[in-house]
């Protein structure tokens, strides 16, 4: 499965220095069977290290890719290591699943899920009961990003059992989360809220800080079925419940603003996403806020920076999901701006790619996004112009003499509004000293 899934990526690689990225990365794995099967031999293996390390030097400095093959190489030659710990083979399996999460930071997910399902197997057969356990989490949710839904059930729910047995209940109730996550992405809402109304109750008494990833997950299941209001105060809670977690402060953040922007306001939204986008250490959270600031552009921007923006994500390694909401959101902003055709095919993409990829409320919200093109087709055959494009309003996303009136027309709730002025002082805050700013934008 290692060999197809970077042969795959080797075929597909789009410039030199990606090729380069993968091929480091197969080279080092065939290292690591040859290693596993005949052990560590100097004389063998030296050489082929020393290229890998020749060839690093290539890949940019202080990331995350750079520093996990760092790490794979200079754990090898220990894996042998006497001792009733056996470090140096826990070293090797850790040094990988650094590796596969430094993909999935990169969009990497279909190599980064063959990596995990390799350590899984391989600590399984080796009595790594815990790091086995950490693999098939890891796995559940690159799997989960290919939108291989079948293999990301089996994964989490041998996460589960493998996390229960070496005592790790911090890994058994992500793995929950993680199914809950596989459930309402397909429009599973019931099934979502129960299992993590569950795992909540678990969290509370046994492993408090995993109550966050819980809380954050149920948000997401609120804003989904449409319950924006609430999905929003449980998002803005946790914000003050993580001071020393910033990778998850931006995750939670990311969330909140879609979550507003759901809601009606847009503008403080767009602000939060942009410093987020800019300073959010990992790639997959800056990635995962141009996105979501692209959908803003769709629906408030002029057309200039929907373009703009939709330039700079064809180029971005997305998910199944991100495609389609990709697809989705073009289709939209075409539409916003009466560019009906380009929104019928950027529409019947989205349907294509849910369908495929079984994301189905996804599906739904695609199918009716062509019927609203049609309809707004019809009507600008009616009156010539009334769908053309239009600028900002009174009230918009940068009128800030309004700034928290919302977009729908409801009246807005004082927990609501609060959240947006905290929201927006934080957006401030992180302008001017950034939060674990990145220098790898």
């Amino acid at each position: 499965m290692i060999n197809i899934a970077f042969l795959n990526q080797l075929a597909e690689a789009r410039s030199q220095m990606e090729f380069s990225r993968i091929a480091i990365g197969f080279t080092a794995l065939q290292i690591y069977d040859s290693i596993k099967t005949h052990g560590f031999d100097p004389f063998v293996h030296q050489d082929a290290l020393q290229r890998i390390r020749s060839d690093i030097h290539a890949i940019e400095t202080e990331t995350l890719l750079h520093d996990a093959l760092q790490s794979l190489i200079q754990a090898f030659p220990f894996w042998e290591s006497s001792g009733p710990i056996r470090i140096g083979r826990q070293a090797v399996y850790t040094a990988l699943l650094s590796y596969g999460q430094a993909l999935g930071s990169d969009g990497e997910w279909e190599i980064a899920n063959s990596v995990y399902s390799l350590v899984g197997m391989d600590t399984e057969l080796d009595g790594e009961t815990w790091l086995a356990a950490e693999a098939r989490l890891l796995m559940g949710h690159a799997a989960r990003m290919c939108a291989d839904w079948e293999t990301s059930g089996i994964a989490y729910r041998r996460a589960y059992e493998l996390g229960m047995e070496a005592g790790g209940i911090a890994i058994a109730l992500r793995a929950r989360i993680g199914e809950a996550n596989n459930c309402w992405s397909r429009g599973d809402f019931p099934a979502a809220k129960r299992i993590l109304a569950n795992t909540a109750r678990r969290a509370k008494q046994s492993c408090p800080h995993v109550l966050p990833r819980v809380v954050l997950a149920m948000a997401g299941v609120e804003n989904a079925s449409g319950s924006y209001e609430r999905a929003v105060h449980l998002a803005f809670g946790l914000l003050s419940q993580l001071p020393n977690d910033d990778d998850m402060k931006y995750k939670v953040l990311v969330d909140l603003a879609a979550f507003l922007t759901d809601y009606g306001l847009p503008s403080v939204a767009a602000d939060t996403l942009h410093i987020v986008e800019m300073t959010a250490p990992e790639a997959r959270v800056r990635r995962h806020a141009r996105l979501n600031r692209f959908f803003l552009a769709a629906h408030h921007d002029d057309e200039a920076t929907f373009m703009t923006l939709r330039l700079a994500l064809a180029s971005e390694p997305l998910t199944p999901r991100q495609q389609t909401q990709l697809a989705l959101f073009t289709a939209q902003g075409y539409r916003r701006f009466s560019r009906f055709d380009a929104g019928q095919a950027s529409a019947q993409r989205a349907v294509q790619l849910a369908n495929q990829f079984e994301l189905f409320q996804l599906a739904f919200e695609a199918e009716a996004e062509l019927e609203a093109i049609n309809s707004a087709r019809q009507e600008s055959t009616i009156v010539a112009g009334a769908a053309g494009t239009q600028t900002p309003k009174k009230g918009s996303a940068h009128d800030s003499s309004v700034r928290y009136r919302s977009t729908t027309g409801g009246k807005l709730s004082p927990r609501v509004q609060h959240a947006a002025e905290s929201l927006e002082t934080m957006a401030r805050e992180l302008a001017t000293a950034g939060i674990g700013m990145s220098t790898t934008l």
